[in-house]
């Protein structure tokens, strides 16, 4: 982890602050953001950054001109800048560096070369600091005192001889008690492990319906956030890729995030179990897969268009999930809409802190919500603990509890933002 340094962005786009966000405080940094060019240099003056970066296209002020009155200001003449553009043209760049930006990144680019850029400067910054702090002089050491006569030594006398006394023995420890006083462990009620009741479904999902409208009591807003829990073959998958398969038939857009399962093997199920002609959705540009699998095994498959290569990044993987849905269209201009399913969220816990995880989908909720995407999030009962489940529900806008009876596939919305949820036990099996 990289020294904690204080890193200003000024950006307006609201998801790519976001994403910047991820990707540098995984590093350590403390980022502050600005959505506008004036907001940015009424700010940076009270956080004193260590780096500053600038979006050049930016209302009120664009990161040129917000460049050139920093440096006026003394306090910032020396501190690193580094403006962000789509722009490529040299004539661009000069004008960067003569208002006296110190680096140049020309979008799109990657954040793995965004976190190097900042590592690397910030680097250089330090190096500077230092080499800046001249050593103070030596003092210069007095003349030396005179030399004066030393009277010859006498002898000290004869130690005088005690008689041996035994030194006196340790003092006993103290006597034990035979019963140790154990503090009980006190449980809170939700926390209480028993065994579930049989559970009696109050209604069946018919072959015609749409699953997750049918555990939900009826039509589901656009935009929405949907979690869907229970333990290890409850039915989660076979309910996100039945209803990928229906969105797909009705023309919706759609995409699947990959984290638990192979992206090859979730086509040839929706081909064979569903009847969904997966490479013509792809062609026709409706479907999208993001391979966060592979990665895993070493390995990455040439046909994904969208993967993760070398050490998963939820910064880099937000990155690839925003290109596929500027693809699809799911974005908060476009507004294609459609469905998107991460499946599944539970390897996260492994692998990242809390507050990175929390962060990384609160951010695939806010865009599927602005972009009209109903999202569905996967997450494996006892993945995480409770409270960290708890603050992932918080994040939805509905929840939903799978169990199996039997041979039975149930379902139950435990919450519901739009109505009053239902609570009662739906038979969602499919023959």
């Amino acid at each position: 982890m990289a020294e904690e340094k204080k890193i200003f962005i000024a950006e307006d786009n609201p998801q790519f602050c976001e994403l910047y966000r991820m990707a540098l405080e995984s590093e350590g940094y403390k980022v502050l953001f600005a959505n506008t060019g004036k907001e940015a240099v009424d700010k940076i003056p009270a956080e004193k950054p260590d780096l500053i970066i600038l979006d050049v296209m930016m209302p009120e002020m664009d990161g040129y001109e917000v460049c050139r009155s920093l440096r006026d200001l003394p306090e910032y003449a020396l501190t690193p800048i580094i403006m962000l553009t789509a722009k490529t043209a040299d004539e661009d760049k000069i004008k960067g560096y003569n208002v006296g930006a110190d680096d140049y990144i020309t979008k799109p680019f990657s954040l793995k070369v965004l976190r190097a850029r900042v590592r690397n400067i910030l680097e250089r910054s330090q190096a500077k600091k230092v080499e800046a702090v001249q050593p103070a002089a030596a003092p210069v050491a007095p003349p030396p005192a005179p030399v004066q006569p030393v009277a010859p030594a006498v002898p000290p006398p004869p130690p005088v001889m005690q008689p041996y006394a035994p030194p006196e023995p340790p003092p006993a420890p103290p006597v034990q008690p035979s019963v140790q006083v154990v503090q009980p462990i006190i449980l809170r009620e939700d926390e209480v492990i028993s065994t579930p009741k049989p559970a009696t479904p109050a209604r069946a999902i018919g072959p015609g319906e749409d699953l997750l409208e049918g555990l939900l009591g009826g039509s589901v807003p656009a935009g929405s956030n949907i979690l869907v829990v229970g333990p290890l073959g409850s039915g989660k998958s076979f309910l996100s890729r039945s209803v990928l398969a229906r969105a797909l038939q009705n023309g919706e857009k759609c995409m699947l995030v990959c984290l638990d399962d192979d992206p090859s093997v979730v086509r040839k199920e929706l081909n064979l179990k569903y009847r969904a002609d997966v490479a013509n959705y792809e062609g026709q540009n409706q479907m999208r897969f993001i391979d966060a699998y592979s990665w895993s095994g070493g390995r990455s498959s040439p046909q994904e268009k969208y993967a993760i290569t070398g050490t998963l990044e939820l910064s880099d993987l937000s990155v690839l999930i925003s290109e596929a849905a500027a693809e699809l269209g799911q974005t908060d201009k476009e507004k294609h809409g459609g469905k998107r399913v991460v499946d599944s969220i539970s390897s996260l816990f492994l692998n990242f802190d809390l507050s990175y995880i929390q962060r990384f989908v609160a951010y695939l909720a806010r865009s599927g919500h602005f972009a009209d995407v109903t999202t569905i999030f996967i997450i494996e009962e006892g993945s995480c603990d409770y409270q960290a489940l708890n603050n992932t529900k918080y994040i939805m806008d509905g929840v939903l509890e799978l169990r199996t009876e039997g041979e039975k596939f149930l379902g139950r919305v435990q919450a519901m933002k739009w109505a009053n949820p239902n609570r009662e036990w739906v038979d969602m099996t499919r023959t």
